[in-house]
């Protein structure tokens, strides 16, 4: 779930390697090292796909007896992707040492050994913490800590690093979806709608990915076009899944109003990506995989949106703020 790493991909200095080196406090040192303002998106996959399976079973709301399953939830995801983020610096150190060294290890905030220390327990307690969600729940934090090890390890630096990445988000999603119990279920309960939402979305990042692969330098447009193509593919799966969905009356918009719902936003979010593609020149391609790490925020409201209540939908919606604040004083790339 370390998309937004990708930067390290190109072998030149990124923009934050030329900021001066400042003290900071400890705190902000970890903050900075998890990349913090970017969990708010694991956050939003969560709460999304735990109310679209309430969705599923009739209810629209989070109560007193479901509280707590949310809660493990979200703090499986919480320590899931910082683990990714961490670890991503603990296996990137050499090469941070020479291209990146205001990151917290190479500028000795934070000790090599207790980022290690850190980024595995992180990953352990990830997994740990989804044991109230059952099987499902197990399952799908250890694929995401699988997929998060062999990200940051050994598929980085691969072609089918996105692939990962997108891997790792869907899994999230089916994390927090890790209660479906459908009577005539794909795979492991999981219904076709559970599997187009995440797989969209997972797809939408791997376009992400793709996009960001050489942000620190002048990019190739051909890859720019890849990966939007990609991100447009995600967004029209992401559009359709509600003629999917079992029983159409759970939906609270028509199908077509969905679609053409999510479709406005893709051309909203896309919009800095073809900007970037006309000048693929580092600020521009960043501010468009910026832009796209935020829509999923987006996104993930207006799924709540069309299966789910709309007060919740705002209120997945308002964790963009947090996300955006914290963007202001901690680098979301």
């Amino acid at each position: 779930m370390s998309e937004t790493c990708s930067n390290k991909n190109s072998g030149t200095n990124t923009n934050e390697s030329s900021e001066p080196v400042v003290s900071i406090h400890p705190v902000m040192a970890y903050m900075k090292l998890m990349r913090i303002g970017n969990v708010f998106t694991a956050f939003t996959n969560i709460l999304m796909g735990f109310l679209v399976v309430q969705s599923d079973v009739g209810s629209s709301g989070i109560n007193i007896d479901n509280v707590g399953l949310l809660a493990a939830l979200l703090t499986s995801t919480f320590c899931l992707y910082s683990a990714g983020m961490v670890l991503n610096d603990v296996f990137d150190v050499h090469r941070d040492t020479t291209e990146r060294q205001n990151r917290p290890i190479p500028m000795g905030q934070v000790s090599l050994a207790t980022a290690k220390k850190l980024g595995w327990g992180l990953l352990v307690l990830g997994v740990v913490s989804s044991l109230p969600a059952g099987l499902n729940g197990i399952l799908m934090a250890a694929a995401v800590a699988v997929c998060v090890v062999l990200y940051d390890w050994i598929l980085k630096q691969t072609a089918i690093a996105p692939l990962a990445m997108g891997a790792c988000r869907a899994f999230n999603i089916l994390l927090g979806m890790s209660l479906a119990k459908s009577e005539s279920p794909i795979i492991l309960g999981y219904e076709q709608h559970h599997l187009m939402i995440a797989g969209s979305i997972g797809l939408f990042v791997a376009g992400i990915t793709w996009f960001a692969r050489t942000e620190a330098k002048v990019s190739n447009r051909w890859l720019l076009i890849f990966g939007v193509l990609i991100m447009t593919t995600g967004l029209f799966g992401l559009a359709t899944f509600p003629q999917y969905v079992p029983n159409p009356s759970q939906l609270r918009m028509h199908p077509d109003t969905a679609a053409m719902l999510v479709g406005l936003l893709g051309m909203l979010t896309l919009y800095r990506c073809v900007q970037a593609i006309a000048n693929p020149v580092p600020a521009k391609v960043q501010a468009g995989v910026i832009g796209c790490l935020q829509s999923l925020i987006i996104l993930d409201a207006s799924v709540v949106l069309i299966m789910s209540d709309r007060i919740l939908a705002i209120s997945t919606l308002a964790l963009l703020f947090p996300m955006l604040i914290i963007g202001k004083k901690i680098r979301a790339t």
